[in-house]
């Protein structure tokens, strides 16, 4: 079969492969897509973190869960699920057992938010 010339692909195979690309270029941009985080710049390690509305007590699920390790150390950042943004009151509980509040905490979906050693009050323990 010396000097045959090869059929050029078919209009199916094309999309097809043109679909796959695109598929893979999705994918890959969905997974670099940002997520909202929580960042601990507090100077200690958060083993539980809570959210309410601010200025209620309607504490939600507790968001160290959604770690690998279960906390949050100092100068980490902890990735949020189902976090809409709003204004939220924070409770904050440490590897020493001690708890704090952080109030008026402003969270935007898809960007990082930061609680700092300054900003929490009620401390059942000195900070």
């Amino acid at each position: 079969m010396l000097g045959k010339r090869a059929k050029p692909p078919t209009k199916a195979i094309l999309a097809i492969s043109s679909f796959a690309c695109a598929a893979v270029f999705f994918a890959a941009f969905a997974h670099a897509a940002p997520k909202t985080k929580f960042w601990n710049i507090t100077g200690d390690t958060v083993v539980k973190f809570e959210l309410a509305p601010a200025g209620t007590t309607q504490w939600g699920p507790d968001l160290c869960k959604g770690d690998e390790d279960d906390s949050v150390d100092d100068d980490e950042r902890l990735t949020l699920k189902d976090v809409a943004s709003g204004t939220y009151d924070a409770r904050l509980t440490y590897k020493d057992g001690g708890v704090c509040l952080a109030k008026s905490v402003k969270v935007v979906e898809r960007k990082i938010f930061s609680i700092e050693k300054n900003q929490l009050t009620g401390c059942t323990k000195p900070r």
